[in-house]
């Protein structure tokens, strides 16, 4: 019988360690994090002697190496295999990566952040401040029931990559964390981000008018969406999708390309009246590239941008009316 394959210290080529998850080579080191059965006593530097939390991990990495911290599910209980915060996680060096190990669902994989549900506000409760980072088949989930709570994910860094994360806010059943400037993911100043084949929101906790998936402020440039699913369940008709935040905060340009927005309700009894909440702004505009809405409600059928601010750049096929192009078909 053959003995099965162990490499503790990684996979090489040609004398080059390569990143776990993304076949790519680096100069850097490994750590290895279990939040279920890890010790912050450990190396981390083998999956036999892992870390307990990420705020640990970051701490031994090194900036600008091409470090990875690796964060292990355990199980399929999240009580198991989530790295729970108190204080806001902020991934504030650059060129440390981010990798799940876990099997690469889109919806709540298994290699996971949240919120202790004793902490109160923790906002946002993962930050990138850093640049350069790989963040990749991980989850975040932010739901407690305290209004200070309100932000899940905020990106302040530049040339960041995100792959396969959900980025789940809001996620109060009580609905105490829709309020005005909540949201799954905030873009806050970050530039020339891509977020690639990323779950934005949730559909397990209703959404009022206040809060959004998506917030962009500070003059947030150059960030590219990529075969996103971004979505709510909602119960009342003026939540947006996505918003920006006042006549700055955007700039140049932001890409959803072959992306969804997608709205459920209770019984398809709420029409979204509008998918984009936009100010009059001075700078910037949102390319919409093959992508699509959907929205219950007797009508089936909001528009993407009510206020016809002419931010909005659309190849659906449609006549140029405010919110025109964009809805599937509803059959």
């Amino acid at each position: 019988m053959p003995l099965p394959t162990n490499f503790p210290h990684g996979v090489a080529s040609y004398g080059i360690p390569m990143v776990p998850g993304v076949g790519l080579p680096t100069q850097g080191k490994v750590y290895h994090v279990k939040p279920g059965t890890g010790s912050d006593g450990n190396s981390g530097l083998d999956a036999n002697h892992a870390l307990a939390t990420l705020t640990k991990a970051q701490s031994l990495a090194t900036a600008n190496q091409n470090d990875i911290v690796l964060l292990y599910a355990q199980s399929n209980t999240a009580a198991n295999t989530t790295d729970y915060q108190s204080v806001t996680l902020d991934w504030a060096k650059d060129l440390v990566h981010l990798i799940g190990v876990c099997a690469p669902s889109p919806v709540s994989q298994r290699a996971r952040i949240a919120q202790l549900s004793t902490a109160t506000g923790v906002s946002p409760l993962f930050k990138v401040s850093a640049d350069g980072c790989i963040i990749a088949n991980i989850s975040i989930f932010h739901g407690v029931a305290d209004a200070t709570s309100d932000i899940c994910c905020t990106v302040t860094g530049t040339r960041n990559y995100f792959e396969n994360v959900h980025f789940a806010g809001m996620g109060d059943t009580s609905k105490t964390q829709s309020v005005a400037g909540a949201a799954s993911l905030k873009i806050d100043g970050g530039a020339e981000n891509l977020f690639r084949h990323c779950v934005i929101g949730l559909d397990t906790a209703t959404r009022d008018a206040d809060g959004t998936e998506i917030l962009f402020d500070t003059a947030a440039t150059r960030n590219v969406f990529e075969d996103c699913y971004i979505t709510s369940y909602i119960d009342a008709a003026g939540f947006a999708s996505v918003t920006v935040a006042d006549a700055t905060g955007i700039d140049r340009y932001q890409i959803f390309k072959n992306c969804l927005f997608s709205t459920d309700s209770v019984n398809k009894g709420t029409t979204q009246t509008q998918v984009f909440s936009i100010p009059a702004i001075v700078q910037g505009k949102i390319i919409l590239m093959n992508s699509y809405y959907t929205t219950d409600g007797a009508s089936g059928s909001g528009v993407w941008d009510n206020t016809g601010r002419g931010i909005i750049w659309n190849n659906s096929v449609a006549a140029a009316a405010a919110g025109a192009g964009g809805e599937m078909t509803k059959l």
